[in-house]
């Protein structure tokens, strides 16, 4: 869970709400302050297809609706702001994830 509350701007995330951690740890040193993280959404409209990762309710993920996690808007964010929880997507999902946000990047 990432809160974005604080200092949102139009169009950014404004509230407390899930997300996924993107980043690789071998990546950055020890002690680095902040993290990568993708928004999650219900919303299918914020979710342009090729840059979205549509991630179905799981044991694992502990969904209950389907959501969306936003490629495109991609960021890094203070660990301060994020509160861990046991829900994880699948390696394929994240993968896959990571694919979409190197493609709305442009790589």
């Amino acid at each position: 869970m990432v809160d974005w509350r604080l200092d949102a701007r139009p169009n950014e995330p404004t509230k407390i709400r899930p997300a996924v951690i993107v980043e690789e740890d071998e990546r950055f040193p020890d002690g680095y302050p902040n993290t990568l993280v993708v928004p999650l959404t219900h919303d299918r409209s914020l979710a342009y297809p090729s840059f979205s990762e549509r991630i179905d309710p799981s044991a694992e993920n502990g969904g209950k609706d389907t959501c969306w996690a936003l490629g495109h808007h991609v960021t890094s964010v203070s660990l301060a702001r994020v509160r861990p929880t046991p829900s994880r997507i699948t390696r394929a999902q994240l993968k896959s994830l990571r694919g979409r946000i190197a493609l709305a990047l442009g790589f």
